[in-house]
């Protein structure tokens, strides 16, 4: 008699590499003619981007954009300056062979900035950037979904797994010419800008993923019109967006995720008027598109007649996973050791290091990470001032899907900062945040991957006509039919069974079922 097997595909996701890079940032600087000179360095950052990845072959690129930015104040000024300098690097590294449908996830981190002011008109800048690499693939398992032949009795469970994966990732410009206010007064020169990029619609049209948001700018300048920091001024603008991403085969059957990486943003004065600035946004567009399906899959298996060699595997299957999006708010306070705080003109917060992982103690979901806070003002003297706070934060997640085998992807972004003075030389910032992301369950599960017919056959014992089985009550049929190598319908009909599993303690007849052993 032939045994004959029918199986299933599915695909787990694997990290095929993972490592750091780190990158030395050095600069030698001279101040153009049009900058004053250098009296007292406020704060020196330094803002690691990723602005491309590619893989060829066995080899993966990408490169790193490092701004640095020094504020500073002149002698016998209070205006305050700020130089910006952007140092490019591309650096490559092997991966290994082979990989279908890579997953690639570079992102950059600052280890340290060091600025010391060889003269006035002259910066030495030492620093480093650790980038960290990070490639995810796709791997095809198979596992039996069902068999027949040979007194052939299975265990199946329904299972959810994915069977295929899309990956697209595109990198978009944004070019944007913005205006000023009528009551904002000229801009002598871009103290600070940044950016934060919000996902919106997304929806698939004709077989493409379209993504629309919204990118929020802001910016801190210093008027022309002024010889001070009482100049100071800022401005928000929003800017919508609208892109749509190619990716292969992706249709309604398929869960879409996309994450947006911010990877620079530069504003420039343009114009005679001094009123107009030109933006220029860089976005990194990573989407994710998975298939899900439902099948019934064979965790246990016997014979009625023959001995058999059993191939098993406990997969870890990836469950659809569910989206979160959850606000935050975290303070800060910032004291001023200079004087009393005379007036704030801008305030910020900055996340890094974000990372999830599961609580035993609290059985939940913690997203962690660290801020920092800053702020720009000026003292009850007329002197600029630069405040800032480091911490470390900590969000709860309840969700069905914590365990501790989860896959928790979270994204942390600065949705909103605000200060309150709570006396003459201390200030309280909060930063409103949004931990968005996806969860998932690894859900273990030991399959069948094989069956044979062992060669080396033994002969079963004859029992008698009819035994006796004492059951215990939570005990499966199945396990019981395995026992004696009968099938389960064998004891459920002689013994007049609805469920699988008895809900209490039951005396069960076991009839004898003779099966004969064709020749193999």
């Amino acid at each position: 008699m032939d045994l004959k097997l029918n199986r299933e595909i599915f695909t787990a996701s694997e990290t095929a590499f993972d490592n750091g890079f780190e990158q030395a940032i050095e600069l030698d600087y001279i101040l153009p003619d049009y900058y004053p000179d250098i009296f007292r360095v406020l704060k020196c950052r330094l803002l690691p981007r990723i602005v491309s990845q590619s893989i060829n072959g066995d080899k993966l690129t990408y490169e790193l954009c490092a701004v640095i930015k020094v504020m500073y104040v002149s002698e016998n000024s209070g205006k305050l300056s700020c130089i910006e300098q952007k140092l490019s690097y591309t650096r490559s590294c092997d991966i290994p062979s082979g990989i279908k449908n890579p997953c690639v996830t570079v992102m950059a981190k600052a280890d340290y900035i060091n600025c010391r002011v060889v003269n006035q008109r002259r910066l030495d800048l030492r620093g480093a950037v650790t980038s960290k690499v990070r490639l995810c693939c796709e791997k095809g398992r198979s596992a039996v979904a069902d068999a027949m032949g040979c007194g052939i009795q299975l265990y199946h469970e329904s299972v959810t797994y994915p069977t295929n994966r899309l990956y697209a990732s595109k990198r978009i410009t944004i070019v944007e010419e913005l205006e000023l206010g009528e009551t904002k007064p000229p801009i002598s020169s871009v103290i600070r800008s940044d950016c934060i990029a919000t996902l919106g619609e997304k929806k698939l049209v004709s077989g493409k993923l379209v993504i629309k948001g919204d990118a929020y700018i802001n910016v801190l300048y210093s008027s022309e019109n002024g010889e001070d920091s009482a100049s100071l001024e800022t401005m928000r603008f929003s800017v919508p967006f609208s892109q749509i991403m190619d990716i292969d085969g992706i249709d309604e059957r398929y869960e879409n995720y996309v994450d947006l990486i911010q990877s620079g943003c530069s504003v420039i004065v343009k114009g005679d008027d001094q009123k107009s600035l030109e933006c220029e946004i860089v976005l990194l567009v990573n989407c994710r598109a998975v298939k899900y399906e439902t099948g019934e899959l064979v965790t246990d298996v016997f014979s009625t007649g023959y001995d058999l060699d059993i191939d098993k595997s406990d997969e870890k299957i990836e469950s659809v996973p569910v989206e979160i999006c959850e606000p935050h708010t975290h303070t800060a306070r910032l004291t001023c050791q200079d004087g009393e705080i005379a007036a704030v003109y801008d305030n910020w917060c900055d996340v890094s290091n974000v990372s999830g992982r599961f609580s035993f103690d609290k059985n939940s979901l913690i997203v962690s990470g660290n801020l920092s806070f800053a702020l720009v003002g000026r003292n009850d003297s007329g002197v600029p001032i630069y405040l800032e706070s480091d911490t470390a934060f900590e969000h709860v997640i309840e969700s069905e899907c914590a365990t501790q085998d989860s896959l928790l992807e979270p994204r942390v972004d600065i949705v909103g900062c605000s200060y309150t003075l709570c006396d003459p030389s201390t200030v309280e910032i909060k930063a409103d945040l949004s931990i968005c992301g996806t969860v998932s369950k690894l859900i273990t599960k030991r399959l069948i991957t094989d069956i044979k017919i062992s060669e080396e056959q033994t002969e079963r014992a004859r029992q008698s006509a009819l035994k006796l089985y004492y059951a215990k009550s939570g005990e499966r049929v199945w396990d019981i039919a395995k026992k004696y190598r009968i099938p389960v319908s064998a004891i459920t009909g002689e013994n007049d069974l609805a469920a699988d599993i008895l809900a209490e303690d039951k005396m069960l007849l076991i009839p004898d079922i003779e099966e004969r052993k064709p020749s193999i």
